[in-house]
């Protein structure tokens, strides 16, 4: 998730959200938008599943049958699965309810309504069997079982191999705070991908390696965070370099001794500005294999399936904290374990603008940080809203992959269900009308129907990126569909799609209120003029308001697309010099040039292809598209390209608030 250091939106699911018109299009380095998330009513007063037919949704011959069944079939519960106390009993009432809190037992015993696993499971005749039990027998089919008896569906990330050629390091985009780690030198923007020449230089020394060799090591993963940067080298250290004005680095930066000279500090730009382990992760002896980074929250996983966490959560009002337990400080300057994952392995994390996802080895979901906009899944008291800094699980069952947006969220379950939640003021959950699609706030996982599989051919969902309001979804066949607001080219798309119908619709729909606003204020405008008397606080006011409606005519519109549609790719390149143009959305193919990796940052987007190139795409007006100086934005996916990137070929990227990191290796 691609955040970047900005106060939240909304602080309440109730309250009304300004309108999309006074959303500029062009944010920025370090200006904050605005604290309240934009709202549909300026840019429709209909709900959008009206505004575009089925067909500019999604193309006719993806929802067939199923999109008729959408309306009349009830959503099913995911399937229950054996708790991760590893008790052995399924709580039915938690079972039963597929979104929300999972509800806890009674202290002093079971519920009454608790039962042995094997009940539900146990075999007779199949029209007999309910919903509940025919979907638990689905899910036993895809689960191990550990020697404790507990129902395993995820593995824990192993140590990667060691990558022969080395992974490079490649940055473009905005490093004014630091997030290049190149020093403090080197803080001016970056227009096209740059070889890091620090990580290359710890290379050729054999800094980064697990032998110590020269000119041996590199990187195995990377994650931009809103104004910071995190990696693993080979040896599984965790580095971090950027802003840590809140603990984002996880190692102090101010007034720490210099080795060389103890009476010396070692000057905080240094500190912040190049990438050095997070030592006391390394003191532990924990071998990272996964980070994720949020706006000031970072994440790390271990080869064993624990977990580490620094850094601190904002809210609406300001700084949250980290923990929310009293006498901690609000700001975590170093790694530490959190209580609720004492007995939990996990597999996967990923981080918002200020919340956090855990995905479980028993596929379970646990959520925490700010949920002032429902992105938690779970209800939040204002009073008590430091409570949402302690992990809580989710009602959801068998997920596999878990993601999020800045405000929002989502988890894939084991049949390829997607299930979305949180702010979704410009659609970005994709979820339909029936399913809660024209709230402006999704309050618990809802079934994301135009995800899945039986409207794609079978293919499931296997990567999902969050932007600030708008999302992309890859396929295990090498597809990307997106949806969410696209008034920045977000979503990619060109004016040839079906899906620009609805939005030319929703455009000429909010030109004309705007317009009908400006004649009804022109009119009150005329009516104080023409009273024998005339009240001038009372002209005053209605010149005002006239001000304030014509200065609306010239506000971007606020689009957005309701539902996922297919964003094409160009063809793959037959040599450097050639960059093949985007075809007709109708003679487009998935198979022409298939995605292996996604990547959303605040309004901008990275994919690299099974080929190994680079696409970007959204707005770009501090470089973060790595197209050029002169690119300030794309409409659709676009080839990225440099000198120095031309002999690698790209393997991961990641996009932040307004940088970017790829990483690649030498082709042969």
């Amino acid at each position: 998730m691609p955040p970047r250091k900005t106060p939240a939106p909304a602080s309440s699911a109730s309250a009304k959200p300004a309108s999309k018109a006074a959303s500029s299009t062009k944010p920025a380095s370090k200006a904050a938008p605005s604290t309240k998330p934009a709202s549909k009513a300026a840019a429709s007063s209909k709900p959008a599943s009206k505004a575009v037919t089925a067909s500019t949704i999604k193309p006719a011959s993806r929802r067939g049958g199923a999109a008729k069944e959408a309306t009349t079939v009830a959503p099913v519960p995911p399937p229950a699965t054996i708790p991760e106390n590893g008790d052995g009993d399924i709580d039915m009432k938690e079972a039963d309810a597929p979104n929300g809190d999972a509800p806890a037992k009674k202290a002093n015993g079971p519920t009454s309504r608790t039962r042995k696993a094997t009940s539900p499971l146990e075999a007779g005749p199949a029209a007999k069997k309910g919903r509940l039990a025919e979907l638990a027998d689905d899910a036993k089919k895809t689960r191990r079982r550990s020697s404790l008896g507990i129902a395993h569906v995820n593995a824990i990330p192993e140590i990667p191999p060691i990558a022969t050629p080395h992974n490079a390091l490649f940055i473009w985009g905005t490093g004014d705070m630091g997030q290049f780690g190149l020093g403090p030198d080197e803080l001016d923007e970056i227009a096209r991908p740059k070889l890091h020449s620090w990580f290359e230089e710890q290379i050729e020394d054999g800094k980064l390696s697990r032998d110590g060799k020269e000119g041996s090591g590199g990187l195995e993963a990377v994650a931009c965070g809103g104004m910071h940067t995190l990696a693993i080298d080979e040896a599984g250290r965790v580095r971090s370099w950027g802003i840590n004005d809140n603990a984002a680095l996880g190692r102090k930066t101010t007034d720490v001794p210099d080795p060389a000279n103890p009476s010396a500090m070692i000057p905080n730009e240094d500190l912040e500005t190049y990438p050095f382990v997070v030592e006391s992760l390394e003191k532990e002896g924990f071998r990272a294999v996964q980070v994720a980074a949020g706006d000031s929250v970072s994440i790390a996983l271990s080869d064993k399936g624990e977990l580490r966490a620094w850094g601190s959560f904002r809210s609406n009002e300001g700084v949250l904290g980290f923990d929310g337990v009293a006498g901690h400080p609000v700001f975590q300057f170093t790694p530490i374990s959190l209580p609720a994952f004492a007995k939990v392995k996990i597999v996967q994390v990923s981080c918002g603008a200020d919340h956090v996802l855990a995905l479980t080895t028993t596929g379970h979901v646990y959520v925490w940080g700010n949920g002032q906009q429902n992105q938690l899944g779970r209800r939040i008291i204002e009073r008590r809203i430091k409570n949402s800094l302690d992990p809580a699980r989710l009602a959801l069952r068998n997920i596999v992959h878990v993601a999020a947006g800045m405000y929002h969220s989502f988890a894939v379950d084991v049949n390829g269900t997607v299930w979305a939640w949180g702010l979704n003021t410009f659609h970005q959950t994709g979820l339909t009308s029936d399913k809660g699609g024209d709230e402006e706030m999704i309050t618990t996982p809802a079934q994301v129907e135009g995800l899945s599989p039986e409207n794609h051919g079978g293919s499931k969902v296997i990567q999902i990126a969050g932007g600030e309001h708008h999302s992309l979804f890859l396929f295990d066949n090498g597809e990307v569909w997106g949806c969410g607001r696209c008034d920045a080219n977000e979503v990619g798309l060109a004016e040839d799609h079906p899906a620009f119908e609805g939005i030319r619709e929703r455009r000429a729909e909010t030109q004309r209120e705007r317009e009908d606003k400006v004649a009804q204020r022109q009119k009150n405008l005329d009516s104080v003029n023409q009273a024998a008397k005339v009240d001038e606080e009372a002209k005053e006011k209605a010149e005002m308001e006239l001000a304030e409606a014509q200065a609306a005519l010239r506000v971007p519109m606020g689009e957005f697309v309701p539902e996922p549609v297919r964003i094409p790719f160009p063809p793959i390149p037959e040599a450097y010099e050639v960059v093949p143009e985007l075809p007709a959305y109708k003679d487009s193919k998935p198979s022409d040039n298939p995605i292996a990796n996604i990547s959303a940052g605040t309004r901008h987007n990275l994919a690299v292809s099974k080929s190994g190139h680079v696409y970007a795409w959204g707005l770009g007006n501090q470089g973060q598209l790595g197209l050029g100086a002169d690119s300030e934005d794309a409409k659709t996916p676009s080839l990225v390209r440099s000198k120095l990137l031309r002999p690698y070929s790209a393997n991961y990227s990641s996009a932040g608030g307004q940088h970017c990191v790829l990483l690649a290796t030498k082709k042969a």
